[in-house]
């Protein structure tokens, strides 16, 4: 089966992500129930001439992707993917906002021309001058998730080394209408975030990067082994059929798997299925969390694979993530469970290289 090779990574998240020295000293909490993400200086990653004309999204998705080939030492790509829920939805707000306020007349197109989907990779190709492949997937839950299919299916194409990511931005109208809708709620510190019993999550945003190589190279730091999506299973069974069937194809058991990563959002509408399946994790693996780091977001599952590609290199399971009280001797493989809104689910396997 084809695989992918994690050379480099970047990340702007609600932690201090963008810094590498960064590994859970400290945790950021939600501003009451959302989170801001933490964003760098663009300056020092972006031209100014370019930067003045951005968005949030934008600045976010350049500057990770920029950290990203830094990393791994690339400068050129055959192919960039990206993963998107609500696009740019600041500069569609903005153009919306003013076709609104102006009666329909006088509009700069600036916010229009940015508000596209496909902005952020289109931005990312003209600053590299790169003329390969290119795209944007829109696919709710499975934005992030498709960047990663398309990508193992072009590696098996003959294609080399691949940008993926996933980015996602709110606003405070965005965040007001959430609100009145009561899709919010401020987490209650005497229950477990992993054993909520009321609905109501927190939204968060982000940008993670990782460039992907076909082949094993020194700059290699983890491994995608497999990827697979589902809709809407019916019951906690359903899942633990699918993982059983999914870990089966690359000859593993569920005991096989170092440190599970499981996609609660804090809303117990969506967490009841994994709440079920936690139990039987625990007998078999170490299981963690994450989105009470970065918020819940139509692109999360690709924080959480930068997550693991960090676990893995370091070989550490911070308290602050795990679950249970079993620490496990090494990181080899980790298996990450995601689900948005329970409706999108997926598991990603990554290994040591």
């Amino acid at each position: 089966m084809v695989k992918a090779y994690i050379n480099g990574t970047g990340c702007i998240s609600a932690q201090n992500t963008i810094s590498e020295s960064w590994f859970f000293e400290t945790i950021t909490p939600p501003n009451v129930d959302y989170y801001n993400a933490i964003e760098p200086s663009y300056k020092d990653y972006i031209a100014p001439n370019l930067l003045r004309r951005m968005g949030r999204a934008i600045k976010m998705g350049v500057t990770a992707a920029s950290v990203a080939l830094k990393n791994a030492d690339v400068k050129e790509v055959d192919a960039i993917i990206t993963g998107t829920g609500l696009g740019c939805f600041e500069d569609s707000e903005r153009f919306l906002l003013a076709l609104l306020n102006n009666d329909e007349q006088f509009l700069t197109p600036t916010s229009f021309i940015q508000s596209t989907h496909n902005t952020v990779g289109s931005q990312i190709a003209l600053i590299m001058k790169c003329h390969h492949y290119n795209y944007t997937y829109v696919h709710r839950g499975f934005s992030f998730e498709s960047c990663l299919q398309d990508a193992l299916m072009l590696f098996n194409e003959g294609k080399k080394t691949i940008l993926i990511g996933g980015v996602e931005e709110h606003t405070p109208n965005y965040i007001h209408l959430l609100r009145r809708a009561k899709k919010f709620q401020a987490q209650d510190s005497s229950v477990a975030y992993w054993n909520s019993k009321t609905p109501g999550t927190q939204i968060g945003e982000g940008a993670s990067f990782f460039v992907l190589n076909s082949l094993k190279t020194e700059k290699s730091m983890a491994c995608i082994e497999g990827i697979q999506t589902f809709y809407k299973p019916k019951t906690a069974d359903d899942i633990l059929t699918k993982l059983n069937s999914f870990l089966k194809l690359y000859h593993l058991n569920l005991s096989d798997i170092d440190v599970t990563l499981m996609g609660f959002s804090l809303d117990v509408n969506f967490d009841e299925k994994l709440q079920k399946l936690l139990p039987i994790i625990e007998k078999e693996s170490c299981p963690a969390y994450y989105k009470h780091l970065s918020g819940e977001y139509h692109t999360s599952s690709a924080f959480a694979l930068w997550l693991a590609a960090q676990l893995i290199e370091k070989q550490i399971l911070p308290k602050a993530i795990s679950i249970s009280q079993k620490t496990p001797t090494s990181i080899k493989r980790i298996l990450i469970i995601n689900q948005y809104l329970g409706i999108n689910y997926s598991f990603m396997l990554v290994s040591h290289v």
